[in-house]
């Protein structure tokens, strides 16, 4: 436990005492573990030295942060999420993960940390990573409902977990990913999708049968790169094709062929390109309403 809190506060105050009553540490342990959200993790680490109430506490939250802002040394923050999961109470399940880290940290370790927290029955996975993540970071979950990926390199092999394996899967999110020859989205539990501001290298088939909501915001690839199929539980499509594609010739809705599975909709929302105008300042905005 000193190896994460190595900071002592012993205050009477910090400890909320009054006249000698300690009444914060009278509280329930889901209530303490609201209080200590809203610390910096590795301030709520520290919190074991408070008290021997509190010596536990935080391996029992059903959260996790591992955020590069609360570390000025890569070293110690790789030091400090390795430890975190390793010494995480093994019967209490996560709610969330949230993974941040921007700096040179291990890509190997990053995917170490994804497992873990998939390991801790993790419910919200959100990682914000320079990171190459394949199919060593993945692995089958039950209880697996959101993911929520910024800044990866996502290469082959990563989403068959995700399509086969995750059955409560019901939200992904990708923003500004790099997807490398990902071949298709095609969970049959996902009923959210985002893609947004992403890089797509090679082709991406999106034919999840209970899709409901899907978003699709200035992706950055051929035309052709990405298809839609067989989504006939979609109720609202948004598909934003801008500025992005000004450096592709002849780059239009037509030519993507976004509107292949796109049908069911009741609600499609359209931002491209004029197709018979040239110019690159002119876009063409379609909303349909059932």
């Amino acid at each position: 436990m000193s190896e994460l809190a190595s900071i002592p506060c012993t205050s009477k105050r910090a400890r909320g005492t009054s006249d000698g009553v300690d009444r914060l540490s009278s509280l329930p342990d889901e209530l303490l573990h609201c209080v200590m959200s809203f610390l910096p993790m590795p301030e709520a680490v520290r919190t074991s030295l408070l008290s021997p109430r509190w010596r536990n506490l935080w391996a029992s939250a059903p959260y996790i942060r591992i955020d590069h802002q609360d570390f000025m040394d890569d070293d110690k923050l790789e030091k400090f999420g390795d430890r975190l999961l390793r010494m995480r109470d093994g019967t209490t399940s996560l709610d969330k993960a949230w993974i941040s880290v921007h700096h040179a940290v291990d890509t190997t370790m990053c995917c170490d940390w994804i497992r873990h927290a998939i390991m801790h029955k993790v419910r919200l996975l959100h990682v914000s990573a320079s990171a190459l993540l394949d199919s060593t970071a993945m692995f089958p979950s039950q209880h697996l409902k959101t993911v929520r990926l910024q800044y990866n390199l996502l290469r082959h092999g990563f989403f068959r977990p995700l399509n086969c394996d995750c059955p409560v899967l019901e939200h992904l999110e990708l923003e500004h990913c790099g997807l490398w020859d990902l071949k298709e989205i095609s969970s049959r539990s996902l009923k959210v999708l985002r893609i947004i501001g992403c890089h797509i290298f090679g082709g991406l088939v999106i034919c999840a049968s209970n899709l409901t909501h899907v978003s699709i915001v200035d992706p950055m690839c051929d035309p052709g790169a990405i298809v839609t199929r067989d989504l006939s539980s979609l109720v609202t499509a948004s598909v934003s094709l801008t500025s992005r594609f000004h450096y592709y010739k002849r780059n239009t809705i037509a030519d993507h062929r976004l509107l292949d599975g796109l049908s069911h909709a009741t609600t499609l929302e359209l931002h491209a390109p004029l197709p018979e105008v040239q110019t690159s300042s002119s876009f063409h905005h379609i909303c349909f309403l059932s």
